[in-house]
């Protein structure tokens, strides 16, 4: 019995020893490292919903400079906002982080069945890409252009008939309302909008707005090896962490699989796509292989262009969930600066004057906005929302600008399955990039639409990583532009947004995308 105690003493030891010497990673490397728990590291800080990752990581910089570490439970994060790290991590060595930060308790990339292109790595994420690049070609955006119009025009007349007397309200959910009537007609077949009865808004705004300061997120990023039970045990029950996705899933499969049905039925629909759900069935075949790798290099790569029945549901996720937060926010954000800049609101109004005259505004018209989309990416400069796409998992070891980066996988194999203890993650801290003054000048602080239209003002393509950056820049990004310029263009053209507060600024939150509380606003019609 005491061999028994002495064994489990010596292995606690043992245990606590290893968790110790870990703890200081970065310090041992000479690195500053941000000061944390022991088993946790400081993974509290940056998980809770009411304090956002990407605010406390800015804030962090200012404290400890341009590139920090910390340890999140088992897991090596190095922070920075030195372009040359970016460049070199983003760019010139992709094929050495060519895979993305991966949530602790999300599929395995590699191996799982339901991996969507934001998760994906290596062949099979070349193979997503490739699949889904069509998708968002100039060509197919000027087919989907009238029903992404629809949905903007219905926006505004619901915005009219019930705030055009000029009473208070949250604009944020009308863009919410937008972007998800918007998704819902490309990517799942709905026919006609459904502004302000689609249930789908509240389901994907709750995953969004997710406080992963859980204790079972907690114990999965202090004690990894528990991941496969956790994650074992939450598919098999109702929990907060899973159920809004859980639902979201269970509807888009019986989506695809409705769609599947309706063109075997009708087999002359096969080739002819009228959504996004089309061209990835178009492309779909029988089986599920999946591309095994140790090793990927971007240039070498091959592809087969076959997607599985679970790539296609996931395709169809996972543009829903980066289609929607990012594009509501971001045109809630652009409201805020233009009630609080009517100098600049103006400047846009007179642009959408000269060149959107009729009724229905053309894809060739919409390029003519220059000052417009100047101002949404101005917006998006100073409030670079989504955190999460601006991050790297180390593939292999290597060195970053004089900086050692380790893999540094252990593996684990228990219930089943291949556990990753440890490895580190690459996180930009966006914020602090976005408003660098060696980069953008002493005016980085400002808000100054101008400054994307002059012809001496050059930045490293790097320092703007609203969209992410390097191969996987994010995929949607024109769509994402095109929404955007609709709404402004059919709403500034009918309406002057104004301030309903005495607020400078607008409260957030969000542990992935950063998310306005309220956007407080008045629409005065214009004359």
């Amino acid at each position: 019995m005491i061999d028994i105690i002495y064994a489990v003493g010596v292995g606690i030891a043992l245990v606590l020893a290893y968790y110790v010497y870990d703890s200081q990673y970065w310090t041992r490397r000479g690195i500053v490292q941000v000061p944390g728990k022991l088993f946790l590291g400081a993974a509290r800080s940056v998980l809770k919903l009411k304090e956002p990752r990407i605010l406390v990581l800015r804030d962090w910089t200012k404290k400890y400079g341009k590139t920090y570490g910390f340890k999140e439970g088992t897991k090596n994060v190095l922070v920075t906002s030195d372009v040359d790290i970016v460049n070199e991590v983003f760019v010139k060595q992709f094929d050495n982080f060519y895979g993305r930060k991966s949530g602790i308790l999300s599929p395995d990339p590699d191996k799982d069945l339901q991996v969507h292109l934001f998760q994906s790595r290596g062949p099979r994420w070349k193979r997503l890409r490739a699949l889904s690049v069509p998708t968002f070609s100039i060509a197919s955006l000027k087919k989907i252009k009238g029903i992404v119009e629809d949905s903007a025009i219905a926006m505004v007349d619901i915005m009219e008939k019930r705030h055009g007397d000029g009473s208070r309200f949250n604009i944020h959910q009308f863009f919410c309302e937008f972007t998800m009537d918007t998704i819902s007609k490309l990517v799942i077949g709905q026919k006609e909008s459904a502004l302000f009865e689609n249930d789908r808004v509240k389901i994907v705004q709750s995953m969004f707005l997710r406080d992963f300061d859980h204790p079972v997120v907690l114990s999965a990023f202090a004690f990894p090896f528990l991941i496969p039970l956790i994650k074992a045990v939450l598919y098999r029950l109702d929990t907060d962490i899973t159920r809004a996705s859980r639902k979201l899933r269970s509807e888009i499969i019986s989506a695809v699989t409705n769609r599947m049905k309706e063109r075997e039925e009708k087999p002359e629909m096969i080739g002819y796509p009228q959504n996004m759900l089309d061209m990835f069935l178009d492309a779909s075949v029988e089986g599920e292989d999946i591309e095994q790798h140790t090793g990927f290099k971007l240039s070498e790569a091959k592809i087969n262009k076959s997607l599985s029945f679970d790539e296609v549901a996931m395709q169809v996720v996972v543009f829903i969930l980066a289609g929607f937060d990012t594009t509501s926010n971001g045109l809630a954000y652009t409201a805020w600066f233009l009630a609080n800049h009517p100098e600049v609101q103006r400047k846009c109004q007179e642009e959408i004057d000269a060149y959107c005259q009729d009724e229905r505004i053309d894809y060739e018209d919409l390029n003519h906005l220059k000052y417009v989309e100047a101002t949404c990416k101005e917006v998006l400069r100073l409030v670079p929302m989504g955190a999460i796409s601006n991050s790297r998992t180390c593939m292999n070891d290597t060195t970053v600008c004089g900086i050692d980066i380790e893999k540094v996988v252990l593996h684990v194999i228990w219930y089943n399955r291949n556990c990753e203890i440890k490895d580190t993650w690459i996180e930009v801290d966006a914020f602090s990039l976005h408003v660098d003054k060696s980069i953008w000048g002493e005016d980085a602080d400002e808000f100054k639409p101008e400054r994307w239209l002059d012809p001496n003002f050059k930045i490293p393509q790097i320092a703007y990583a609203a969209f992410g950056a390097g191969p996987r820049i994010c995929i949607g990004m024109r769509l994402g532009i095109m929404e955007e310029k609709l709404a402004l263009a059919h709403l500034l053209r009918r309406f002057t947004i104004e301030k309903a507060t005495d607020d400078k600024e607008l409260r957030m939150h969000g542990a992935l995308i950063l998310t306005p509380l309220d956007v407080p606003v008045r629409i005065v019609p214009r004359t």
